[in-house]
């Protein structure tokens, strides 16, 4: 199973002021958060497979949580699929 990871990269963080000031800790929050979401997108396309048997579909319990347009390339079936969000789907759309 091959997994192609996209490495997050370091946030720009604000130059913080002498003083205190709510728009600087607002922008450092931000910051922080987007470079969370970009390491927890990267760990998250490490642990789901991306291919494999119908049996051993990625299912959307547990954690991590299958993101929409998650790709799965069934092997049982030879096509590639996708989450929908509700069911795996297959290029027309059509439930598989």
């Amino acid at each position: 199973m091959a997994v192609t990871l996209i490495p997050s990269k370091a946030p720009n963080l604000p130059i913080a002021p002498v003083d205190y000031s709510q728009l600087y800790i607002d922008q450092f929050s931000n910051a922080l958060r987007l470079y969370f979401a970009q390491v927890d997108n990267f760990t998250q396309a490490s642990v789901i497979p991306n291919s494999g048997v119908t049996a051993n579909r990625p299912i959307n319990t547990g954690s991590p949580k299958l993101q929409t347009g998650q790709y799965y390339f069934d092997i049982t079936l030879g096509i590639p699929i996708w989450w929908s969000g509700a069911n795996w789907v297959n290029a027309s759309g059509a439930t598989v």
